[in-house]
């Protein structure tokens, strides 16, 4: 064909312009990018839900067993009274539940002064049960734990694990409507913190053991409140049987007496009167210590259970003391023992119970002379301590064994005698002695040694009551 020939080309055999064509073929290539855009998009949705889908479930997880630890610390806490159990087992669980490093519990002294691990469950060294920490030497984290709030750090902790970086640690204040007890201590090896999901049940467990810790407390009161009215019957009790054996002494002796008076005296007459005369010095001795004892009970019992404030007169001590030591001396001297009165330093004016204050020292100079052997001494010493005037009534001769000096002041209780001057003894005298200083805010104890005993007193140059 001649190429001349052709006039025209046909228009189907004709391309399109440039634009047009550009313009569809971008179209096309957008709509395949936005698909493939919105598969990845999806794909990642898909992603994103599963892994909430499984932290969704971790949590769900998670916090049935929180519920169920939970459930079995209120099940303990309602079965036992002992914490010391169900604290230690707190540590274990929460090390297992939380994947933790280290549980403590630190318990608090009476005075939030210091805090003492006394429970602690560890995978690694050192154990730290036992370690006692100063508040002050931790101002910043104690002083947040003592005002019941959480504690939380991330920090470097070089040397307590060889491969160790970072630790999160957490503490829990435990505490109920009275008191601050104790913190509970979570560290673990990350450098994320706990979560809110942590801390909530973390408290939630708190609580828990602070019921535990208190529940324990009252009910180690109360024992130790049983024990002690347990031990107050059997004084009470022991206080009795002394007593009427106390009593049934003389009345023995007095019934004796009237039976050898009645087989003695006769309607003829009276067969011996000597010894009727012994038999009435007898039964005069008798109701004597009979009365003696009654009266000593009376007192005993009413400075007990109806003291009244004592009446106070201020007096020069040392010229009131003297006559008063010297009323024995014919006594002593008749036994053949050595009285002695040694007034150390000037002593100033005292307000005291003059009354009270002169059975003390007579009912104490009483016994020295029963005790005292012949050719030793008793001997009253006077001086000034602090505020304070110390009386001593010291005897020589005799020595009271270091395992009886805690019942030289319970009822009934006799040191040997060698003299049987005033033999009308009823045991009462010596805690007479000691309910009269302490009525005068004063104090007494006894020391024993090298063959001597020392009762010592002290007594406040003013007391207040």
């Amino acid at each position: 064909m001649n190429l001349n020939q052709v006039k025209s080309i046909p228009k189907w055999t004709q391309s399109p312009s440039s634009p047009i064509f550009c313009s569809e073929v971008s179209m096309q290539l957008d709509l395949g990018t936005s698909e493939v855009q919105l598969q990845q998009q999806v794909h990642h949705l898909q992603i994103q839900l599963e892994l909430e889908r499984q932290e969704h479930t971790k949590n769900l997880q998670q916090i049935q067993k929180f519920q169920a630890l939970l459930q079995y610390i209120t099940e303990q806490i309602r079965d036992s009274l002992d914490d010391r159990k169900l604290l230690t087992i707190i540590t274990q669980e929460l090390v297992d539940l939380l994947a933790l490093n280290r549980c403590q519990i630190e318990l608090y002294n009476l005075c939030l002064t210091s805090a003492t691990v006394t429970y602690e469950y560890s995978y690694s060294l050192p154990h730290c049960q036992g370690l006692t920490r100063e508040i002050a030497d931790f101002p910043q984290i104690y002083q947040s734990l003592l005002q019941r709030q959480i504690w939380q750090s991330v920090e470097i902790m070089p040397g307590y694990h060889s491969s160790l970086q970072l630790v999160s640690q957490l503490a829990c204040p435990i505490f109920d409507n009275q008191e601050v007890l104790g913190n509970i201590w979570l560290i673990r090896e990350t450098e994320a913190s706990f979560g809110e999901l942590e801390i909530y049940f973390l408290q939630q467990i708190a609580n828990k053991c602070a019921i535990a810790i208190r529940q324990s407390q009252l009910y180690a009161k109360t024992k130790s409140q049983a024990k002690e009215i347990q031990k107050k019957e059997l004084h009470k009790y022991e206080f009795i049987k002394h007593l009427a054996q106390e009593l049934r002494t003389p009345i023995t002796n007095i019934s004796l007496a009237i039976q050898t008076l009645e087989s003695l005296v006769t309607p003829v007459g009276i067969l011996d009167p000597e010894i009727v005369s012994q038999l009435l010095q007898i039964l005069h001795n008798e109701c004597g210590r009979e009365n003696k004892l009654l009266k000593d009970i009376l007192a005993f019992t009413y400075l007990k259970n109806h003291p009244e404030p004592p009446t106070l007169i201020t007096i020069d001590f040392a010229n009131w003391l003297s006559p008063i030591v010297e009323s024995f001396r014919d006594v002593t001297s008749c036994q053949q023992q050595h009285l002695h009165l040694d007034i150390q330093t000037e002593i100033p004016a005292i307000s005291t119970d003059i009354t009270e204050l002169e059975q003390i020292i007579t009912l104490l100079l009483n016994q020295a002379c029963q005790c005292t052997p012949p050719g030793k001494s008793i001997t009253v010493t006077a001086g000034l301590n602090a505020d304070t005037v110390e009386l001593k009534v010291s005897i020589s001769g005799v020595e009271i064994p270091h395992h009886e000096l805690l019942q030289v002041f319970q009822p009934f209780y006799r040191i040997p005698k060698y003299s049987s001057w005033q033999a009308q003894n009823t045991g009462l005298e010596l805690i007479l002695v000691k309910t009269m200083v302490q009525h005068l805010n004063g104090s007494i104890h006894v020391c024993s040694a090298n063959s001597q005993v020392t009762f010592i007193m002290q007594f406040p140059l003013r007391p207040v009551f």
